[in-house]
């Protein structure tokens, strides 16, 4: 057997995914060790880029968006959800924990619970509602998830759809009791990460609404990251940096060329950990499949420790939305966005994606990168060891593309594949692994089969194989976070 027959067995890994009932086409991505049990709660790592779990291990953020998961499923509907989105991989959950308009009969539970003894007053909390929540919190956690839980959502312009208007109503004071109140009850929670405001920047003088249910909360819970969701374009850092209890920022954002808001906040100084919290949904904005990728891979690529995803009608559990009303959610599980999201999962968690850094000046792909700003811009990024770049075409139509890479800024012979990211099917460039590393002109293959271009460029060398071997978190998350480990965490937190 020859020197390139053994690097290429060394270099490609053939992955059959099982979705339980949720199987996308083709997933052929490395996964060669089973990752292991998150420790929660997740902090940040030590240079402000990512999180990390206790354990000090590299947790990435894929994420869905059920807003509506407490108030609108049944107990066993929360189950059946919750089931599919951990076969799927996903980690992280965006919900609301009190819901004002986007259920049956909010602001109140599936069986008729209400949070409030009296409507509408922050002073009133009702426990068998909050004991509820807490235990779809649980079974979260029991299945390795984050719940990245909204306390009081605005509502999007401060209107009918949150809860801005009642805590105008309701006073700082009061406004701060409510956030303590959650905070105290949530806090032995470690599957959690807070998000405050929603979908709303208030003017500067009603931001209380924001800052004093997040002091509340830290008031009585000074472990769990949090971050807020402002209105669209708006930044968290920008907004509320100088605030001791935000440590994560994030980008919200509709823009075409959303890489570059998401570089932008990247680029910050001091660093700021950042992800993507939303940005348009599946289902939603006429959005196609491709833009449901490249909303996904751009962020990832631009630095983000992380991307939310969502789909009508999953986030609101075929309740009522913005935009529509009804639709069938459990079908939509199975979604071409659900499953795109189970193979970008694969494929970075298969590979050290903490290492990796946009490469703004166009070191790896030199040529034929398109233009800043627009749609057929190629983003790179190549990790700080050399050992890894991973290069996204977004979807332009149908046409193959060439670009000129150079295989130097890499250290070592180097395998390079096409990932098709509809399919998940990686095929290994003609000649490759290159051991000449002068710059090469590459041709993109045209159609993924989707009717649309989009592809990903995966250039490895046999050392970032072995990182994806030796650290890190990779493959799908088979050891959930169980009971006992819920139980020692419950015991070293403060009683409440």
């Amino acid at each position: 057997m020859n020197a390139k027959v053994i690097l290429v067995l060394a270099w490609i890994g053939l992955l059959n995914f099982d979705a339980r009932g949720a199987k996308p086409e083709s997933l052929e991505a490395t996964h060669t060790t089973a990752r292991t049990t998150p420790a929660f709660p997740l902090k940040l790592s030590a240079d402000r880029r990512y999180l990390i779990d206790q354990n000090g291990q590299p947790f990435l953020l894929i994420g869905d968006s059920p807003w509506s998961l407490i108030v609108e499923p049944t107990p066993a509907q929360v189950d059946l959800y919750l089931d599919d989105r951990a076969a799927k991989d996903f980690n992280l959950l965006l919900v609301n924990l009190l819901e004002h308009k986007f259920s049956t009969q909010p602001p109140k539970l599936r069986d008729g619970a209400p949070p409030f003894a009296v409507n509408g007053d922050f002073a009133t909390p009702n426990e068998p509602y909050f004991r509820y929540a807490e235990e779809v919190a649980r079974k979260a956690a029991r299945r390795g998830i984050v719940l990245l839980l909204c306390p009081a959502y605005l509502g999007y312009g401060g209107g009918d759809e949150g809860f801005f208007q009642e805590m105008s109503r309701a006073g700082p004071d009061k406004v701060r009791a409510y956030g303590r109140y959650v905070g105290k009850r949530f806090r032995n929670h470690p599957n959690l990460i807070w998000v405050v405001g929603g979908d709303f920047t208030p003017p500067p003088d009603q931001r209380w609404t924001v800052e004093q249910v997040a002091a509340g909360i830290r008031d009585e819970d000074p472990v769990h990251l949090m971050t807020v969701h402002c209105g669209p374009g708006d930044s968290a850092a920008t907004l509320y940096g100088s605030h001791p209890w935000l440590q994560l920022n994030n980008v919200y954002h509709y823009r075409e060329d959303l890489y570059a808001a998401c570089l932008e906040q990247d680029a910050r100084m001091p660093r700021w950990p950042y992800f993507l919290i939303e940005t348009a949904y599946e289902g939603e904005h006429q959005a196609t499949p491709d833009r449901i990728r490249r909303q996904a891979y751009w962020p990832l690529l631009s630095g983000a420790c992380g991307v939310l995803y969502g789909n009508s009608p999953v986030w609101h559990f075929g309740s009522r939305g913005v935009y529509d009303r009804g639709g069938d959610w459990v079908a939509a599980l199975n979604s071409r966005g659900a499953q795109d999201m189970a193979r970008l999962a694969a494929i970075f968690r298969g590979r050290p994606w903490w290492q990796l850094r946009p490469d703004r000046e166009h070191k790896v792909v030199t040529a034929g990168y398109g233009t800043l700003g627009k749609l057929d811009y190629i983003l790179t990024a190549r990790s700080s060891n050399g050992t890894l770049a991973l290069s996204y075409l977004a979807g332009t139509g149908t046409a193959s593309r060439e670009l000129t890479v150079d295989l130097s800024q890499l250290t070592g012979p180097v395998a390079a594949q096409w990932l098709n990211p509809a399919n998940g099917r990686l095929t290994p460039l003609a000649g490759s692994p290159y051991t000449n590393l002068a710059p090469r002109q590459i041709q993109s293959p045209g159609d993924n089969g989707s009717g649309a271009n989009d592809w990903l460029l995966v250039l490895e060398t046999a050392a970032g194989t072995r990182t994806r071997a030796d650290t890190g978190p990779s493959g799908p998350s088979t050891n959930r976070f169980d009971e006992q480990s819920i139980q020692q965490w419950t015991q070293s937190r403060p009683a409440p």
